[in-house]
């Protein structure tokens, strides 16, 4: 009598299915965390074209302009920190859902202070929203983790062009809504109380697809437990990830000063508030725009060579800046500062993740969005003094000097970067492993 391969037969369809169905999950999750990622920084262009206006027409003095933004740039300091060091031990769903409703919360206290609760009401709900801000940082590190080997960078890239989306709608949301409920702003600070919780649905969606992919392997030397988040001693290529936190910060505080400082030139130039709307705009198209591209062009060219073409466009902004202040050159300063920022952050990016195998960088993304963040925090308290004392012109000298000092440090042969074949070794297998 012979034995019917029937089930034999089912399971072994069971198993071929489910590499097909894994991969339609994942890239499920990156089109989810693209929505959750352009919802971010729609709520992140609302406050940046605000929070400076408010707190200049709130503060007791003019020097204190931007406190509300140096709050919420502390706590999410603060926080960017805290969510790493969280997040590898739990997971990345659950910080960024806390993230999401706390930033609802602190954006409701924002419209309760610019009803009438007055100035620190106002830097209190901009620390609440800090939560939201550093926990959105992670999205696209989210993203890198759950995409398949060799698809880490153009996945990371996809996610960040969400914030086009967010640089379209969020400067028109922010001055077509201000008027809407009596009090000047109430609404735009109530569209951002929505804009923030609408990621919840979306992120709760992609817990199961976390889990599965935080579980142990059966072949993995933790099977019983995820493999613990990596030590900074234990990264195989020491110099990428000082070029990560190099890249990063030095791009986000040239980002912030020139973004901070560019409404109070507005003001100060007496340009409306719709124009002060547009210099966002374009400084935000200019910051996501190229990564409906840059992963390609990271594929092709390399980390460095990205880099060093993002350091040239970041000083080239600066340089514009310097030379007048004119509403086109305001316009053309940001839009190259904002672009020159995106060439920075996906090569900062991609450094970093491939100092670390998939799930187990935890505690290296804290110490990276951590010094991040700190930088940003300094960058927005000294915002309105280095206005003030320096003038437009005169900050813009900063945002030439630093991009230059990065561009020396990438320009050192030991900052060589393998080519496309090397860089498929190391830490992309380890992933391949582990799909």
């Amino acid at each position: 009598m012979t034995t019917s391969p029937g089930p034999t037969l089912d399971r072994s369809v069971r198993r071929s299915r489910r590499p097909a169905s894994r991969r339609r999950q994942t890239e499920w999750s990156t089109w989810g965390l693209l929505g959750c990622q352009a919802l971010y920084y729609a709520t992140v262009s609302v406050d940046l074209t605000l929070t400076a206006l408010v707190g200049l027409s709130l503060a007791p003095s003019p020097a204190l302009a931007t406190l509300p933004l140096a709050f919420m740039t502390l706590v999410g300091a603060i926080c960017a920190v805290l969510a790493g060091l969280v997040a590898g031990r739990i997971g990345y769903t659950p910080v960024m859902i806390g993230g999401a409703v706390m930033g609802a919360g602190g954006a409701l206290v924002c419209a309760w202070a610019v009803s009438g609760g007055g100035f620190w009401l106002l830097c209190a709900g901009t620390g609440l929203v800090g939560t939201y801000r550093a926990t959105g940082g992670y999205i696209r590190l989210m993203g890198a983790d759950l995409a398949s080997a060799g698809r880490r960078d153009r996945a990371m890239s996809l996610i960040l062009a969400g914030g086009l989306l967010a640089a379209i709608a969020g400067p028109w949301v922010a001055t077509s809504t201000m008027s809407m409920f009596g009090s000047l702003y109430t609404g735009s600070y109530l569209v951002v109380a929505v804009l923030s919780f609408a990621s919840v649905p979306i992120l709760a969606a992609i817990v199961p697809v976390e889990r599965r992919h935080r579980r142990p392997r059966k072949n993995s030397a933790h099977r019983h437990h995820p493999a613990p988040p990596l030590r900074l001693r234990e990264v195989e290529r020491p110099r990428d990830f000082i070029t990560a936190l190099a890249t990063l910060a030095i791009a986000g505080t040239v980002m912030t000063l020139v973004m901070a400082i560019g409404p109070l030139e507005s003001v100060h130039a007496q340009y409306p508030p719709t124009a002060s709307a547009a210099v966002i705009q374009w400084h935000m198209v200019g910051m996501f725009a190229p990564s409906l591209f840059s992963g390609l062009l990271l594929g092709r060219w390399g980390r460095r060579a990205i880099a060093i073409l993002g350091t040239l466009i970041l000083a080239s902004g600066g340089i514009i800046g310097m030379s007048g202040e004119s509403f086109a050159q305001l316009l053309l300063a940001l839009g190259l500062n904002g672009l020159g920022w995106n060439f920075l952050f996906v090569a900062g990016t991609s450094y970093l993740v491939s100092c670390y195998p998939p799930g187990r960088g935890g505690r290296l993304q804290a110490i990276t969005e951590g010094v991040g963040s700190a930088t940003a925090v300094i960058v927005s308290f000294a915002a309105s003094a280095a206005f003030l004392t320096l003038g437009w012109r005169g900050s813009n000298v900063i945002a030439v000097i630093l991009p230059l000092l990065l561009l020396l440090w990438l320009a050192r042969k030991g900052n060589r970067q393998p080519g496309p074949r090397e860089e498929s070794t190391g830490w992309r297998q380890v992933g391949a492993l582990g799909e």
